[in-house]
């Protein structure tokens, strides 16, 4: 009893967390320019679908789980809320990466916040190539890795608009050449 209790809690909280910190969150645009930087994080319509995704799944493993309660189906509802939450935690874990993620340009330096672990400042002048990584999507959208001391420090992930970043590092003579 206590843990059906336990496992529907997480299916009502994980969802109304992630989308009251969506509402109350400073609106991230895309590109946000200020006077001596332009920052650039994972749009907004993109982690707002996932916490819409989120408060359906919970819905819905509610749902499910009254319904293997009930024996309308022969499933264990514990097993189906389990199976909800897990997907709900999983997919919270991704939201929060994806809000954290932005890529910060200034005059003569980068600093990039990655998904998990600490910023990494990048100095243009210090870098050695850029080159593209990841696959391609069908958007075009493709990622960027920047090297420095034989080393990759950063990747520049293609979720962000890379392409105006590549435009203010100015170093186009670092991107491989293609014939």
């Amino acid at each position: 009893m206590v843990q059906d209790v336990l496992l529907a809690v997480v299916a009502v909280l994980v969802p109304a967390v992630a989308l009251t910190l969506e509402h109350l969150g400073n609106v991230h645009i895309s590109e946000r320019h200020h006077s001596h930087h332009d920052t650039y994080a994972v749009p907004a319509p993109f982690t707002r679908a996932i916490a819409l995704a989120m408060a359906f799944m919970g819905a819905m493993g509610l749902l499910m789980g009254w319904l293997c309660r009930e024996n309308v189906f022969e499933a264990s509802h514990v097993t189906v809320l389990a199976f909800f939450d897990a997907f709900l935690v999983t997919s919270l874990v991704a939201w929060g990466a994806f809000r954290r993620y932005r890529v910060s340009v200034f005059g003569d330096s980068l600093v990039v916040r990655p998904f998990f672990g600490r910023e990494v400042w990048v100095r243009y002048s210090e870098i050695e190539r850029l080159e593209w990584s990841g696959i391609r999507m069908e958007s075009g959208f493709r990622s960027l890795d920047v090297w420095i001391g034989g080393r990759r420090v950063v990747r520049i992930d293609g979720i962000v608009d890379v392409e105006q970043i590549i435009m203010s590092i100015d170093r186009f003579d670092l991107l491989p050449r293609t014939l």
